[in-house]
């Protein structure tokens, strides 16, 4: 029991991927399990893994929430994982997690919900702030519904009979879009927007051909909407890229479209969560 923290991450890194292989794990759990292992290493690394305490763990993660509340979170649920296998091999006694013993940060703040005509003004935007390929990253995003992480690996060979095939990065869910697909609130389909992309390849990718990086997707949306200098709700964040797909979930719900389906969920209430509105606007009683 006498691993530094540095010997530790790197057999915890070993163990991560077999739980990965055995299935109990996502490819996207993986990364951000041993990302925050490594980071956890830079910070301790020739620290003896017994000795770091739940003060320590609990300032850094107050640090990081500074930054960001969810990466907060994030860093706690990895950091005890990564005490509960420490357990497992006898690393350290079993109980031994002082992660659990520091206080969850608090994420009350939730992004603003955008509208479909807070979109069009971005989406406008975009043609003159934006590189070419981000006006694209907004069509997909809105018609198709998907996480950034599926945008940026879309392909022309996930296209055939008829269909967009896609296996969701984060979750490993399965759906194949109908080319057909259209959403009526911008008067434009799937197979309208896959036609304006690069038809060899990636879908969005640069002008020399490389993938686009989802961060950048984020980083062209926050510019391009602070153009726009749009108005957010009392307790909220400005949107960002990823709420888009609330407003698509939002938009094809109108239309009477699955959206569980759409959006690769297995319950209707993780579907529900994106038609709240979060104080964007009002609801209206209507009198018989």
């Amino acid at each position: 029991m006498s691993l530094t923290v540095g010997k530790w991450v790197e057999r915890y890194s070993l163990a991560v991927q077999a739980r990965h292989a055995s299935g109990e794990i996502k490819a996207k759990t993986v990364q951000d399990y041993i990302r925050l292992a490594r980071f956890c290493c830079r910070v301790w690394g020739n620290r003896q893994l017994m000795s770091i305490s739940a003060y320590e763990i609990s300032r850094l993660i107050n640090e990081k929430a500074q930054e960001t509340p969810y990466a907060a979170r994030r860093l706690r649920i990895n950091l005890s994982d990564l005490f509960k296998e420490a357990q497992r091999a006898g690393a350290v006694p079993m109980g031994h997690n002082p992660a659990l013993l520091s206080r969850p940060p608090i994420t009350a703040v939730a992004a603003a919900r955008p509208s479909l005509s807070e979109w069009i003004q971005i989406f406008k935007c975009a043609k003159y702030r934006a590189p070419v390929y981000f006006q694209n990253a907004m069509l997909l995003a809105l018609v198709t519904g998907q996480r950034s992480s599926d945008l940026v690996r879309m392909h022309s060979r996930d296209v055939r009979d008829g269909y967009l095939y896609i296996t969701q990065y984060k979750t490993g869910e399965s759906i194949a879009l109908p080319l057909s697909l259209r959403l009526n609130a911008i008067s434009t389909s799937l197979a309208e927007v896959i036609d304006i992309c690069p038809s060899n390849g990636l879908m969005l990718q640069t002008d020399s051909g490389k993938r686009i990086n989802t961060w950048s997707l984020s980083q062209w949306f926050r510019v391009c909407r602070e153009c726009c200098e749009l108005s957010v709700p009392p307790g909220c964040t400005a949107p960002p890229f990823r709420e888009q797909r609330s407003l698509a979930e939002r938009l094809y719900r109108v239309q009477g479209i699955d959206t569980r389906t759409l959006l690769g969920h297995k319950y209707q209430r993780m579907t529900d969560k994106y038609n709240d509105l979060r104080g964007k606007d009002f609801r209206y009683l209507t009198l018989s």
